[in-house]
């Protein structure tokens, strides 16, 4: 009799010990990005109850995201991002299709200790205390597997803790299932801390296609005061000089030297602004991105006005008449300064959310830079035609650029 008592108290031991320990499904992409998953006892036996998850990666990512459902239309995302001081935040999203998913604030989700970022990696341990039901879609935590997506995008890190900051498109994305046999057990306490040891960090297997150098990047490669002269310089260039300097030319009295003049030294700040940032594209890895794209674009196409400036103003002292040349420098002009006011924008963008106060105000004054330079050009335009007009009809030379 004590015998079989003794062996059914070693077997209730053993299954209590089962049940107690905590289980991990784990899931790693390119880049070193890995996920990991625990689905408590009582939840993956009632369907209903906490869950809990880490997302993890390098700090030379922009955002990562988690979602359940097996597209971003109608998914429960979450995405994790520097918060600029040494920690991370976690933002619940909404999918939305193929949108920038939206902050939702009915996701029930915490934080838990073990989250930050250290030794280069982003750490959320997370709690999510209603993921079997979103709005969406349902959970069945009862079952073997389940659908999952994943996001990333690499680049400058937002710094910032608010939650409904703006996400750059995503580089490397994907749908998984995930297996949750391998992810039930244990009880409702955070399963990457065990008291006494140090928090499990979900560790990617090797990839040969990328160096150290690449999985483990510091949060902050360029400083701020550097990012802030190059945005600063840029905007002043583009929402001030160059237009002042295109419209300078039509206050009489002003000598069409002293417009070269001007618009050779803009362009010269131009140059410098351009080599901060292609600099900081370079450290950030950001170099396909859109706003440096166009910017290096812009910084070609001004290379060559001077030069399309001085062969216009050859050929209209020849002909009185705006030659092919003539409209090439006028409209390149004209096309390049509109953009570069849209890139300042963009630049903005890239930088943060935390700068949205900045775009804020930029886009305030790029608007009425750039009104009041369309306005410009379309009365010039209309001016150049009636005196064109009056050119035919009296014989006279015309006096338009």
């Amino acid at each position: 009799m004590r015998r079989c008592q003794l062996v059914l108290a070693i077997l209730a031991a053993t299954v209590s010990s089962h049940a107690a320990k905590q289980h991990l499904a784990k899931q790693c992409f390119k880049g070193g990005v890995c996920y990991q998953l625990n689905i408590p006892a009582e939840t993956a036996s009632s369907g209903e109850g906490h869950i809990y998850f880490q997302i993890s990666g390098p700090t030379s990512y922009s955002w990562i995201g988690l979602g359940q459902g097996s597209q971003m239309a109608g998914s429960n995302i979450f995405v994790i991002y520097s918060d600029g001081s040494g920690n991370v935040t976690l933002s619940a999203r909404r999918g939305e299709g193929h949108f920038e998913p939206e902050h939702d604030t009915s996701a029930n989700v915490s934080l838990l200790e073990g989250s930050g970022i250290s030794n280069g990696r982003m750490v959320a341990n997370v709690l999510c205390r209603n993921c079997q039901q979103w709005q969406g879609g349902r959970a069945d935590f009862t079952s073997m597997q389940g659908a999952w997506i994943h996001a990333s995008r690499p680049g400058r890190s937002l710094r910032t803790m608010e939650r409904d900051a703006n996400l750059e498109q995503h580089e490397d994305n994907g749908a998984f299932v995930w297996d949750y046999g391998s992810a039930k057990g244990g009880g409702n306490v955070n399963p990457f801390v065990s008291r006494g040891e140090e928090p499990i960090v979900s560790t990617p297997p090797p990839d040969p296609a990328e160096s150290d150098a690449e999985i483990v990047a510091d949060t902050k490669v360029v400083s701020d005061a550097l990012m802030t002269a190059h945005g600063t310089l840029a905007a002043i260039t583009f929402l001030v000089l160059l237009p002042v300097g295109a419209m300078i030319l039509r206050v009489p009295g002003i000598d069409i030297w002293i417009h070269a003049g001007i618009q050779i030294f803009n362009y010269c700040c131009f140059i410098a602004a351009a080599g901060l940032g292609i600099y900081m594209a370079i450290q950030e890895r950001l170099s396909n991105h859109h706003h440096p794209l166009i910017g290096m674009v812009l910084l070609g196409v001004l290379f060559f006005q001077p030069v399309f400036g001085y062969l216009h103003h050859r050929a209209y002292k020849s002909t009185q008449r705006r030659t092919l040349v003539s409209y090439i420098h006028v409209w390149v002009g004209r096309l390049a300064i509109l953009l570069g006011m849209i890139n300042g924008g963009l630049g903005i963008q890239l930088a943060g959310d935390v700068r949205r106060g900045y775009l804020v105000a930029y886009s305030v004054v790029a608007a009425i830079m750039g009104i009041v330079f369309l306005c410009s050009v379309v009365y010039w335009e209309l001016s150049a035609r009636k005196s064109s007009q009056s050119t035919e009809q009296g014989g006279g030379k015309s006096t338009s650029w």
